[in-house]
């Protein structure tokens, strides 16, 4: 999915999905990411969201985030944040948020075995 600030890229490995964030995700552009994300999280995937591109987040994005999470636990999934930029790192840790979500340095790898999609 693509929009003037947002890119949304998702790759379904098997074992788990990453979701690919470009752009800044603010109030504008969350929506966009949410109707893309939420289906994801509600069937109980592993969800891996790679942020290396992320340039901006506001509290609505962080926001997302914390739905991303309650939703993937309820369904018996995970969902994981990884290769953060300093800034959304920074952002991430002030709001206290690392002690909820689980944050990686590089995205993990899927399990011997799955099929790359």
């Amino acid at each position: 999915m693509t929009d003037e600030l947002l890119t949304i890229a998702v790759l379904d490995r098997g074992s788990d999905v990453v979701i690919s964030v470009s752009g800044e995700l603010d109030f504008g552009t969350t929506a966009a990411f949410l109707a893309t994300a939420v289906p994801l999280a509600e069937e109980g995937h592993t969800l891996i969201l790679d942020l290396a591109e992320l340039t901006f987040c506001d509290s609505s994005g962080l926001g997302s985030f914390v739905r991303l999470h309650n939703l993937a636990q309820k369904a018996g999934g995970v969902l994981y944040l990884a290769r953060l930029r300093p800034q959304i790192n920074s952002t991430i840790t002030l709001t206290m948020l690392h002690r909820l979500l689980l944050i990686r340095d590089e995205i993990p790898h899927a399990r011997a075995g799955d099929e790359i999609a």
